[in-house]
């Protein structure tokens, strides 16, 4: 075994060859001045795509609210599911601005994950330490992401407050020490109650001091967010200047007056050409999951192609689509583009990259990493050629706030739309019908 390790180090005469090559290469001698003394995406990003990125769209969403901006958490689905759901309640009730809590659903986000990780540290007690699947719930004890089935989780049972009800906090912007200290005290409770099962102890029993340690999470939540309101005043006027109030009304009622859309009838439809996850079957990923007794994320994967017609008719009906990608790839986020080639890397680099978007996913160079909105498309003879995005990451990055993607990126990077269940096809209502196939937690879908 050594020996065979041996052979295969690198030696001397390899590195000296390998540096030789490159000192007679004048273009790779060039990169290497540049690219050290700057950013490459700088250095590489292409002219001919800044010049035809063009901020122009056929059709458009109106929307006269400020952007919204996440800042330090890692919460873009949340974001992004409350930007959709406030274009329909603009629309509806005539409110030109309206911004509902995150602070309010990250608070109850943060307690029911909190409940969820100790359930599955009773249910899997039995397995070893390194067991992959309790390594991989004490790595991610509390985290921040998410999609639909959560946010659908939360305003069901919590219902939803406007944002000047319960404001941001601090925390809800920066969520790294939140989440330091939580998922501290998650590992500490988790440690406490494998020894408990280690010494004899019944379900119940462990069940009782879990019990013990929410009282606890939850006094810690409030203390980084705040006490969540119980009935509150609130008051608008709308597009015409009539003055409309409402007093000592429920988050519930809120959500179920003011949320104009049926929850209950949205579904997802993924594009995810995956080796493990074939076209028009149902997928569900274990431990994807924000609530003990919550909905799952049951997804439809499908060609690409079958989201773009669903995206495109919703935009031409003045709806806006719901969407979420690998953001991550091919973005430039102060001028606002997600653009397919976007950088000269194989020019400058002087090498091809050539993963197909299966590969990438199939090998950890992509994963689903942000939500966005589909506000807007621009056609040409009736083909989409860009697509305007309504992103949360404030009005400084981007074109005040929104992006440009190219049709190109939408094949190679979108992942998921999530739709009201009026746009599927026939085929999807039937493929809908089967028994989801359950995914591990670490796939990248997750």
């Amino acid at each position: 075994m050594a020996h065979r390790q041996k052979s295969a180090a690198l030696t001397v005469a390899q590195l000296k060859k390998f540096e030789e090559k490159v000192k007679q290469d004048p273009a790779c001698v060039i990169a290497m001045n540049a690219v050290t003394r700057g950013n490459i995406q700088e250095i590489a990003i292409s002219r001919e795509v800044l010049n035809n990125a063009s901020y122009s769209f056929s059709h458009e969403i109106e929307n006269k609210a400020p952007i919204t901006d996440q800042k330090k958490s890692g919460t873009c689905w949340m974001y992004a599911e409350l930007n959709w759901l406030r274009i329909l309640t603009q629309k509806k009730f005539k409110i030109e601005e309206i911004e509902f809590s995150q602070n309010y659903l990250m608070l109850w986000d943060k307690l029911e994950k909190a409940n969820y990780f100790l359930e599955q540290i009773i249910i899997h007690r039995q397995q070893e330490l390194d067991d992959r699947k309790v390594h991989f719930l004490l790595h991610r004890p509390l985290p921040d992401g998410g999609e639909w089935h959560m946010l659908f989780n939360l305003v069901e049972k919590y219902g939803l407050v406007p944002k000047a009800i319960m404001p941001d906090t601090f925390n809800r912007e920066n969520s790294r020490f939140l989440n330091e200290h939580l998922g501290y005290k998650l590992r500490e409770y988790a440690a406490q109650l494998r020894r408990m099962y280690e010494s004899g102890q019944s379900e119940a029993q462990l069940r009782d001091k879990k019990a013990q340690f929410l009282e606890d999470i939850y006094r810690l939540i409030v203390i980084f967010f705040g006490l969540p309101p119980h009935r509150f005043n609130w008051s608008y006027r709308d597009k015409n200047k009539k003055y409309h109030q409402e007093t000592q009304i429920t988050p519930h009622d809120f959500y179920n007056k003011y949320i104009a859309l049926d929850c209950k009838k949205v579904v997802t439809l993924c594009s995810c050409p995956s080796s493990t996850t074939p076209f028009w079957h149902t997928y569900v990923l274990e431990f994807f999951q924000n609530m003990v007794g919550g909905v799952e994320w049951i997804w439809l994967n499908v060609p690409s192609a079958e989201l773009k017609k669903i995206a495109l008719k919703m935009l031409k009906r003045g709806e806006a689509c719901l969407f979420g990608c690998d953001v991550i790839q091919e973005s430039h986020n102060k001028t606002g583009l997600l653009y397919h080639n976007l950088y000269d890397y194989e020019l400058l680099l002087q090498t091809p990259f050539e993963m197909s978007k299966a590969d990438r996913l199939d090998y950890g160079q992509s994963t689903l990493t942000h939500s966005m909105v589909l506000a807007g498309v621009e056609l040409v003879n009736n083909k989409p050629v860009r697509w305007k995005v309504e992103n949360s990451w404030g009005s400084e990055v981007g074109q005040k706030g929104y992006f440009i993607m190219s049709d190109e990126w939408f094949d190679e990077h979108l992942l998921n739309i999530v739709v009201p269940d009026k746009y599927l096809t026939a085929r999807m209502k039937k493929a809908f019908e089967q028994e989801p196939v359950l995914l591990p937690p670490w796939h990248a879908m997750a």
